[in-house]
């Protein structure tokens, strides 16, 4: 196995203000191998999400590219045996770029996406792990939603917003919450200030969930990547404005950090990527640029929180090179520093540093990304871009401890 690269140490702050202390988690060295078996499709933006067992992980319909459609098919990844288990149901409606979400009694809720046919859909179903099956729901959603967001809340009911609705002929700015007790959407009156797909989504440490990025779009009109942010307020069931990025971000990742701040990384603006690095304030709901930036401009990639604390940056589409790429990055943070004169200097940054990783070993955007609580880290699906494009029906797991 290759070692990563040795460390860019990069300080936010002057030492004569600070006193930092230097991490004591050491420099991983993990290497990719691949899942012997394939799943039973091909799966280009497939819906997934870790199951209650913690043990298992659902990984459900994507674009096969082979086969020309979106697919309804269903796949189980057993941790311990590494391998996939053709799931015996499968969904109702064929969908790609659907949100799933892992709900208290055990169920998966998948919703919305695209259909082949029908175009964005308003549909969802469940897939129930005892029966292996899936049972479509009669509720919908008030919008037809593709490349939204669908975030589980602290009372588990699970918010969906935005998105893009091909028959509302644009970007939408509102909002369901999901009652897995009542198996129904009930619309929010309250919208988003703007109309977004393709941003993301991250539940803070207080219960909020925070909103960032994406682009706007209506027929007729060009597309707009998105600096701006919001935060939803369970408690008020109210949308309200943040403070903006530095830069408009396309399908960014925003990563919830242990000390309660978010990491934001990749994203596309127009026809470039931003290498900039931000971290949210949630106290502040400001936006600060770390003065580091990534190896490789990245968007649709996938960003990891690690048992180590570290952030795993892999794989995506890189507008600067109008390919996928491979590259994988990580992002240590270094220890909160502590201000020797707490009433002469303001409160203190975080350092991080960055290294490359041991690259995956297929160049992919839009795969399937679960970590298993020993450590196992999986990718599986996608789609890539090398001499043509295509959707993969593969796994690759590493270890992360």
């Amino acid at each position: 196995m290759k070692p990563l690269s040795t460390f860019l140490a990069v300080t936010c702050l002057s030492a004569a203000a600070y006193a930092d202390a230097p991490s004591t988690s050491p420099l991983p060295s993990f290497s990719w191998s691949s899942v012997p078996n394939r799943m039973l499709d091909e799966r280009w933006a497939p819906a997934y999400a870790l199951l209650a067992d913690r043990r298992h992980a659902l990984i459900a319909g994507g674009f096969s590219y082979t086969k020309g459609v979106c697919v309804d098919s269903a796949d189980i990844y057993d941790e311990r045996r590494h391998k996939f288990i053709h799931a015996h149901g499968h969904l109702h409606v064929a969908r790609d770029f659907a949100n799933a979400v892992l709900l208290p009694n055990g169920s998966v809720l998948v919703a919305g996406g695209y259909n082949t046919e029908h175009g964005s859909l308003d549909s969802a179903e469940l897939y129930v792990p005892k029966r292996n099956r899936f049972e479509l729901l009669k509720s919908k959603m008030s919008n037809r939603r593709e490349l939204f967001t669908a975030t589980a809340l602290v009372d588990g009911t699970v918010l969906c917003v935005a998105g893009l609705d091909l028959h509302h002929r644009g970007t939408v700015n509102t909002a369901d919450l999901y009652d897995p007790k009542t198996a129904t959407f009930t619309p929010l009156t309250s919208t988003l200030a703007q109309d977004r797909f393709g941003h993301d989504a991250v539940r803070l440490r207080d219960g909020r969930v925070l909103i960032a990025g994406g682009k706007s779009w209506q027929v007729g009109h060009p597309d707009q990547p998105l600096a701006s942010a919001e935060i939803f307020d369970p408690s008020t069931r109210i949308f309200h404005r943040v403070g903006d990025m530095s830069v408009p971000r396309d399908r960014p990742t925003l990563t919830l950090l242990p000390n309660g701040k978010v990491l934001v990384a990749g994203g596309q603006n127009g026809p470039d990527g931003s290498l900039a690095i931000e971290i949210f304030d949630s106290v502040t709901e400001t936006f600060t640029t770390l003065p580091i930036t990534l190896h490789t401009a990245r968007m649709a990639h996938s960003a990891t929180l690690l048992p180590s604390g570290d952030v795993l940056v892999a794989g995506g589409w890189c507008p600067t090179a109008h390919t996928t790429t491979a590259s994988v990055e990580l992002l240590t943070p270094g220890a909160m520093p502590i201000a020797l004169d707490r009433h002469a200097v303001p409160v203190p940054t975080q350092t991080f540093t960055l290294s490359n990783g041991r690259s995956l070993p297929v160049d992919i955007h839009d795969f399937a990304t679960v970590l298993f609580p020993d450590g196992l880290l999986l990718i599986a699906g996608g789609k890539q871009v090398d001499k043509a494009e295509g959707s993969l029906d593969g796994g690759w797991m590493t270890e992360t401890r």
